[in-house]
């Protein structure tokens, strides 16, 4: 009887494990069809909609995060930091928004690019 239950908890140890390897492959696959390009003109889309007057596409660009939950930070704003329209996108593996920071947010965050960045 105990051989048969061993056998029965090997077999599910097994299966559990196989199924922990194919979600790990889906994941994968799933962050390596999105590309950097769409993730940076996705969150470009949104910084036109909600930033002043005159801003452009072209006021964005990206970074490496700067942990490994985060695949990229997408900053958007003036080329000398401006505290009244400067955005930034914390964005994860999947292309998903972690964090926004904005205007008003900048009392209590530091930005990745730096307060002097150019």
């Amino acid at each position: 009887m105990r051989a048969r239950l061993r056998a029965f908890h090997c077999a599910g140890i097994a299966l559990m494990a196989l199924f922990a390897l194919l979600a790990a492959l889906q994941y994968q696959r799933a962050a390596l069809q999105i590309t950097e390009t769409q993730i940076i003109e996705t969150y470009a889309s949104q910084y036109l909609a909600t930033a002043p007057k005159g801003a452009k596409l072209t006021d964005c660009k990206a970074k490496p995060g700067p942990q490994s939950h985060i695949r990229m930070v997408v900053i958007c704003g003036p080329a000398r930091f401006d505290a009244d329209r400067h955005y930034e996108y914390h964005v994860g593996p999947l292309g998903g928004l972690i964090v926004k920071h904005g205007p008003g947010d900048w009392v209590t965050q530091e930005p990745v690019a730096g307060r002097d960045a150019a």
